[in-house]
């Protein structure tokens, strides 16, 4: 069935996820394509980041009313998630509680009044502080062993401004960091103005570079080229790698249009590059685990061996930067990740193997969740979470 309003457009988004889908690409197609007005598209978004980033908590509520939630129709379970959603966000049982019931006589009539019932009876109930933060049970004990606490995961259920990196002169208010500002208007067509979505954690990693006009930069890894961008704003001469020609060729259209030279190459960087650079900046692969507020049905896909087998393909990545660096050269290796095997077991495990590497110190402007062989920034204040590790190749002439 087509749905006409925006808890019916939400529930359909959820469901595509429930099957596999990624909530911001489906949100982004359903709601290109929809008349809704801007305010009910925007309680559509409200809505289906609402309860993926507090699964947990929402089923944990859910849980003394119902006998067995895993036989109900997909649909009724859905729904019964975003009533509770609704009501943990202090909706009024008049306005909360018909919508639903509504939305499930058009699907389940047998089950309407069961989605009636249970949404009337929700009450308070102290959650364990893994459940009520969403988070897997194994990926928490992990981040109270290495971090000592996991409360900064608060950052990841809270909304976020979306922030842009300015490659024209704006008035907009500022970001955490140079270069970054925050957009509050309607969404636009971002280049034509100049601007490029990127969150400022993910800019920092390419400012850690601190490029030079003329300078030869090597940016592995680098998707559509959004730091790519930001390094060849400063006058490097930038050249690109990654696997996928798709997202190569979405981001040559972007860099022309932002007005910036990009020069891209397709490359499986398992593989020695043919070239080497003073600055190369190796954005690599990973779990994701810093990215749940924007990707918040990641955190329910990943599993405990997925930290250690990413590892081992970013320490492969890492041997490819590490040939490309020339002696004297810096490399930057940038994860948007939180875990310890991705950031501090990789470094540790590259500079067992290359001791013709240093460790180089830098200042970080935004929230260090910890600083150990490189930093993690927290997920706060909308950053991604990132862990950063510059190193100096050393000159064996010096």
């Amino acid at each position: 069935m087509r749905p006409t309003t925006p808890r019916g457009l939400a529930l359909a988004v959820l469901l595509e996820v429930d099957r596999g889908g990624r909530a911001q690409l489906l949100l982004d197609r359903v709601l290109d394509r929809s008349d809704l007005p801007e305010r009910d598209k925007a309680y559509v978004t409200h809505l289906v980041y609402g309860v993926l980033r507090r699964l947990r908590l929402l089923d944990f509520l859910l849980e003394p009313h119902l006998r067995a939630p895993d036989r109900l129709p997909k649909e009724v379970l859905w729904i019964l998630r975003l009533g509770a959603l609704e009501w943990l966000l202090g909706k009024e049982d008049h306005a909360r509680v018909s919508p639903w019931v509504e939305e499930a006589k058009a699907r389940h009539p047998a089950l309407s009044g069961l989605v009636n019932a249970v949404l009337r009876r929700l009450k308070p109930r102290e959650a364990p502080e893994c459940v009520r933060l969403s988070l897997p049970d194994w990926l928490c004990q992990a981040w109270r062993g290495f971090f000592g606490e996991v409360s900064f995961a608060e950052g990841f259920n809270e909304p976020a401004p979306l922030f842009v990196t300015a490659y024209r002169p704006v008035d907009l208010r500022p970001g955490p960091i140079p270069g970054s500002y925050i957009w509050e208007g309607p969404k636009e067509d971002f280049s034509r103005l100049g601007l490029q979505p990127q969150n400022p954690a993910s800019l920092f990693a390419a400012k850690l570079l601190e490029p030079k006009p003329g300078e030869r930069v090597l940016d592995l890894c680098g998707g559509a080229g959004l730091k790519a961008f930001y390094l060849a704003s400063r006058g490097a001469e930038v050249v690109s790698y990654d696997l996928n020609p798709r997202r190569q060729k979405a981001g040559a259209k972007t860099a022309r249009r932002l007005g910036l030279k990009v020069t891209y190459r397709t490359q499986d960087l398992r593989e020695p590059l043919k070239e080497k650079a003073k600055k190369v900046l190796l954005d690599a692969p990973c779990t994701g685990t810093g990215t749940f507020r924007a990707h918040p049905e990641l955190r329910y896909r990943l599993k405990p061996e997925d930290p250690k087998a990413m590892a081992r393909l970013q320490l492969e990545l890492l041997e490819t930067a590490a040939g490309a660096t020339e002696e004297g050269g810096v490399l930057v290796y940038a994860v948007c990740s939180l875990t310890e095997e991705e950031g501090k077991g990789v470094a540790r495990a590259f500079l067992e193997r290359h001791p013709e590497f240093r460790l180089e110190a830098f200042s970080c402007p935004l929230s260090v969740l910890k600083a150990d062989l490189g930093v993690y920034v927290a997920p706060r204040e909308g950053l991604d979470g990132f862990y950063y590790l510059r190193l100096r190749k050393v000159d064996s002439k010096a």
